[in-house]
């Protein structure tokens, strides 16, 4: 693989980690902002610290893939990473809950662009047979932000304070929208892509018919794993995360490391996930993500107290930050492998805004369940409620499961295809469809 590819990945994968990161990491600050501003940050206004983020990301994705056929995908990636990059910016200036909202909505504005456009913009890059292992570990980094970003915000809120959540954003923004401009290129467009993303073409109007008719099953099949996905992990993460501060009085730093064995995971798994799926294609690492995150949440429904120890929350942090580590590596080639090149930048702008509205669902659903069954201002009262929304995971993780299971496979080996054009998804998609 060339240089090229290679900076293209780390680019794109950084942005991927960048944008990922700021999902969750205000999770462990939460404690610090409300002290800070007062009773300006109430409970209400600290969901939507979160969500005035996630909004932007899960509406506005289709609207990008509509603007790179007048500025170019390129352009608008390094766009999108100026915007958020002074939204970072605003936000650490925040001095009311307001502001604060309103510069985590426009983070979110640069974000909805960034994620889809990144998968473009490294699949262009990638030859067609190191596609798997290389889209694994471009997921990977996405599911590795989130994961970490509990921590990395329990750090700097320990150190250095709550807006310094969003200072570090700031000089790697600047950095990666150099870089971008230095060592990424235009994907082609126009008639020529189109024919080079095509490669052969099956004979026969029933055989094409057939295969497009599986194609699109296996784009919707995607598309519903990842709202479950992100409903499942982001209802629970939101209240998980808060549970060693709230029930067992850990300081931001302590919670935030206390999960670590969660969050390492994504570098532990992404490079085996990548080299499975080049052999057995997406869908069998699909399904053990979602086994492996309901069996999560089921183990911590089932032991989890105000006096449980660490020990025992170890099995669920290792298979929860397995699962998730399995299912970010596995979605981006599921996903590239269903669709011609020339349509990856449409469909993945339809795939990020799915899984981002699975994540304002889950979030909202979670904080259902849990003011039902439970409340914070008792640690037992807490962990009641974190129950319900765990069981709830749980039964989200199982419908994944389903769905996973029951459709595909997405691609059984794009490194058999060495005669693809780079970045093509159409010979890895052959072998699924055929």
């Amino acid at each position: 693989m060339g240089r090229s590819a290679w900076s293209a990945c780390a680019v794109t994968g950084s942005a991927v980690f960048l944008c990922g990161l700021d999902h969750l990491v205000l999770l462990t600050a939460l404690t610090a902002i409300r002290s800070d501003l007062g009773r300006d940050a109430d409970a209400a206004a600290a969901g939507w610290f979160v969500n005035a983020y996630l909004l932007p990301v899960a509406v506005l994705p289709p609207l990008v893939t509509r603007s790179v056929r007048r500025s170019g995908q390129l352009r608008l990636f390094t766009a999108a990473l100026v915007v958020f990059t002074a939204g970072s910016a605003a936000a650490a200036c925040s001095g009311t809950a307001g502001h604060l909202v309103l510069a985590r909505m426009v983070q979110g504005v640069g974000a909805a662009a960034i994620l889809p456009l990144s998968l473009t913009l490294v699949t262009a890059a990638v030859p067609a047979g190191r596609r798997p292992e290389l889209l694994g570990v471009w997921g990977a980094l996405g599911g590795l932000a989130v994961a970490v970003g509990p921590l990395v915000g329990g750090a700097v809120v320990q150190w250095g304070g709550w807006p310094y959540v969003f200072w570090v954003n700031v000089p790697l923004g600047c950095l990666l929208a150099v870089a971008a401009r230095v060592s990424l290129r235009e994907p082609p467009v126009g008639a020529a892509a189109d024919l080079a993303a095509a490669g052969p073409r099956p004979a026969g109007a029933r055989r094409a018919a057939v295969r497009r008719l599986r194609a699109r099953k296996g784009v919707l099949a995607v598309h519903a794993c990842g709202f479950l996905m992100h409903a499942a992990v982001f209802g629970t993460v939101f209240w998980l995360a808060q549970f060693p501060q709230a029930v067992q009085g850990y300081s931001p730093w302590e919670a935030g490391l206390r999960i670590l064995p969660w969050t390492a995971m994504p570098l532990m798994v992404a490079p085996a996930a990548g080299l499975t799926m080049a052999r057995t294609g997406a869908r069998p690492v699909l399904v053990a993500g979602f086994l492996l995150t309901g069996a999560s949440s089921a183990w911590f429904a089932t032991v989890l107290t105000a006096h449980t120890t660490y020990a025992m929350q170890l099995p669920g942090l290792v298979a929860g930050g397995t699962g998730m580590a399995l299912f970010f590596t596995a979605a981006p080639e599921a996903l590239v492998a269903s669709v011609p090149g020339r349509c990856v930048a449409a469909v993945s702008g339809i795939n990020s805004s799915v899984r981002e509205i699975g994540a304002l669902i889950g979030v909202a659903a979670s904080g259902v369940l849990f003011a039902r069954h439970g409340s914070t201002l008792d640690p037992v009262l807490f962990t009641d409620g974190l129950t319900a929304v765990l069981w709830g995971s749980a039964a989200t993780a199982v419908l994944g499961l389903l769905t996973a299971t029951a459709t595909g496979p997405y691609a059984r080996s794009a490194g058999r295809a060495s005669s693809g054009v780079h970045g093509s998804a159409v010979p890895a998609r052959s072998e699924a469809t055929n």
